[in-house]
């Protein structure tokens, strides 16, 4: 992340302001093989690897820059690619699940193979780098987070016969252990918000068919549990509010996807459509989610397949027909998304900031502090004042409302 070692004065629009719509982005899998990145839904970048049989790109992040890394694997191991252009290539004793961005730094999870591939660790690269391999005896990686200057990690450890510790590491030792894992239970996303930490996934109650509960957790413990036969796959945050994805078997062992909002289903797609829900993202008062569809049987042209499906507020959207699979979501900020017509000077100090920014010039409503992804962290109302001692170091957005209801967006400021 670019450090702005800036004060921030911003020219304000009188009497009309309003913030454009950021840039939208998913990552997946086009014509079965190829990595593809598409922004505002159309075809960004893709890659295909001729060493390997399937590049599709898992995870995304976007920098403050506006530069795009994302990431896949294949038969030959993981791939790191930005802007188009591949700059990681692990081997085939390597698997990435996640990257995320922080800090002027890259980092990437998944596990790597050691000792002729017997032993197997959650591994860390930093910009592209191996970094950090932690857990013994078949432990992997799936996603990482950061808060005040620590990372946290989830993955599951102590893998002997298909079983596990579902675990969360904070830096390099485990910090929880949400339970036991079988075969085809595990952790999915990780997210520190305002100073907690919430983990979803499913886990194994016992060795049937589908035996496993979908669920949320806060500081370790339960937060909601979606019951048996169910796998949360990711989650996000909104204010108060946690969306989540996934899907539920029934009694009759027929497959639903289902979005739901804290503990109630929000919407569900059944059986006949044989829809898998991947990823989940809240931008302001829209809810995407995507993943893929199956065909029963063939697909029309004859060959085995899935096709990609994004949905916002529930309603499918029309994606490139090539597109199979959707597995992440993201959200960039632009650089140029304040017009003006008159001129209002604010200022917004001390920037950057070790714990509160304060704003002059304007007298503000609602406060509102967004990630690099986009995601609401938090919102404080009728103060000219922004609290981020809890929010971990990096590069935030402010989006302000004023006491007439016009909207302001402060682009840049930093947590030291």
């Amino acid at each position: 992340m670019k450090r702005l070692m800036i004060l921030a004065i911003l020219a304000m629009q009188v009497a009309s302001i309003c913030a454009q719509q950021n840039d939208f982005y998913f990552a997946g899998v086009k014509s079965d093989t190829l990595a593809a990145i598409y922004k505002n839904n159309e075809l960004l970048f893709t890659n295909f690897e001729e060493e390997s049989w399937y590049c599709g790109a898992i995870d995304l992040t976007i920098t403050p820059d506006g530069d795009v890394y994302y990431a896949g694997n294949g038969s030959y191991g993981a791939y790191i690619w930005k802007n188009g252009e591949r700059i990681f290539s692990g081997g085939h004793r390597s698997v990435i699940k996640s990257v995320c961005y922080n800090e002027d730094v890259l980092y990437s999870v998944g596990d790597i193979f050691f000792e002729e591939l017997v032993q197997q660790k959650g591994a860390i690269w930093k910009d592209v780098v191996l970094w950090d391999t932690l857990g013994t005896s078949l432990a992997f990686f799936n996603d990482i987070d950061f808060m005040d200057g620590h990372s946290y990690i989830l993955g599951t450890n102590h893998m002997v016969n298909g079983i596990g510790d579902l675990t969360i590491w904070k830096d390099n030792e485990p910090l929880y252990v949400l339970g036991r894992s079988w075969e085809g239970s595990g952790l999915r996303t990780i997210i520190c918000h305002d100073g907690h930490v919430y983990a979803c996934g499913g886990l194994r109650t016992n060795i049937g068919p589908f035996s496993y509960d979908g669920m949320i957790w806060k500081d370790g413990e339960v937060l909601y549990n979606y019951g048996s036969y169910a796998c949360i796959r990711d989650f996000c945050i909104d204010g108060e509010d946690i969306y989540a994805c996934g899907e539920i078997n029934v009694e009759n062992l027929e497959q639903k996807a289902v979005v739901w909002k804290n503990d109630e289903v929000l919407f569900e797609y059944d059986y006949a459509n044989f829809i898998e829900l991947y990823t989940i993202l809240k931008v302001e008062d829209d809810l995407y989610f995507g993943g893929a569809g199956f065909y029963f049987g063939k697909h029309p042209d004859g060959r085995q397949s899935s096709y990609g499906v994004l949905f916002k507020n529930g309603e499918a959207i029309e994606i490139d027909p090539e597109c199979t699979t959707i597995y992440a979501l993201a959200v960039a900020p632009q650089t140029n998304a304040l017009q003006e017509t008159g001129i209002l000077p604010m200022r917004i100090f001390p920037n950057p900031t070790q714990s509160m920014a304060h704003v002059d010039g304007i007298e503000v409503e609602r406060f509102q502090v967004f990630n690099t992804h986009g995601q609401l962290l938090k919102t404080e109302l009728n103060t000219n004042e922004i609290h981020l001692e809890d929010l971990p170091k990096g590069f935030y957005l402010l989006r302000i409302t004023d006491a007439e209801g016009k909207c302001h967006k402060a682009l840049r400021v930093v947590k030291e």
